[in-house]
């Protein structure tokens, strides 16, 4: 019996390195577009267990493209009122809201995503405000500094887009806008050694290897008989199957959140645990032009 459950998890393990994304790469001309340089395509699978993906790809190349992350918050750098512990950096709000408000600034944004982990995370989770978010920039203001450690999306001052890990010493003042996740999942085109073989809802950023196309993609999670989600591993291998050469596996759980204008009406694309839109420290949005 004891033989038997060894072969039943090594098996498992193969399966779970083999799945139906590995043998091929995407073909995004079936992908429906959201805006010129902006496609989003959607899966619903069965194997190699019940998921719902949805993901876009961003031309880098478009003309007007541009980028926003969360700004700071209005009483930036106080210590928390519910947690002194913690100092505030930015207020959190649903990605739908960040999306709103680009909106109300007259800004043609086509999507938004969920982006970096934050803190604190604890009992009661009601917490107005967000820390420790690795390096955040929002138009040119330094919310947090680097640490090194996490990488991190980052927007130049030039336009241009990398999946890096800004160090402590780094020139910050040619960083236009960054967030950051918890580690790689694929570099140089090979996805990284897995840090997790639980299932969740994740969010994936990821760069083509001519640095012209930024994909986002999200698997719905935790969720048995809608979509039970994705591991670490697998967040690099779809990153990989959708045309990335390197990756960032970003917060994800109840945080993965896409947000698109589809036919002049903002809509989620995925489904949170419970079908409740979390608050977060931090989002992404592109935008091309005005409104």
């Amino acid at each position: 019996m004891k033989h038997l459950l060894t072969l039943f998890l090594v098996c498992s393990s193969l399966l779970l390195q083999a799945q139906w994304w590995n043998d091929s790469t995407y073909d995004w001309s079936k992908a429906k577009r959201l805006h010129k340089g902006i496609l989003c395509a959607q899966w619903k699978t069965k194997s190699p267990r019940i998921m719902k993906i949805v993901a876009v790809r961003i031309d880098l190349n478009t003309k007007d493209l541009d980028f926003h992350t969360t700004p700071p918050a209005e009483n930036y750098g106080q210590k928390m009122p519910d947690a002194q512990d913690f100092i505030i950096r930015t207020r959190r709000e649903t990605t739908r809201k960040f999306f709103e408000s680009l909106q109300k600034h007259d800004v043609n944004v086509i999507a938004a995503f969920n982006a970096a982990p934050w803190s604190p995370w604890r009992k009661p989770f009601t917490h107005k405000y967000a820390d420790r978010m690795g390096f955040l920039v929002s138009d040119g203001k330094v919310v947090m500094e680097p640490d090194g450690k996490r990488p991190s999306f980052v927007q130049y001052t030039d336009g241009k887009v990398d999946l890096v890990r800004v160090t402590k010493d780094a020139d910050l003042s040619k960083i236009k806008n960054a967030v950051s996740g918890f580690s790689f999942v694929l570099q140089n085109g090979e996805v990284t050694k897995s840090q997790s073989q639980a299932l969740a809802p994740r969010t994936g950023y990821g760069i083509s290897k001519d640095k012209r196309y930024f994909y986002v993609f999200i698997v719905d999670g935790r969720q048995p008989k809608y979509s039970m989600g994705m591991n670490h591993r697998e967040v690099g291998e779809f990153l990989k199957y959708l045309g990335s050469h390197i990756g960032i596996n970003m917060d994800g759980g109840g945080s993965s959140t896409m947000i698109v204008k589809r036919k002049k009406k903002t809509e989620m694309l995925n489904q949170q645990p419970g079908k409740s839109e979390r608050t977060v420290g931090a989002s992404l949005a592109v935008s091309v032009g005005k409104r």
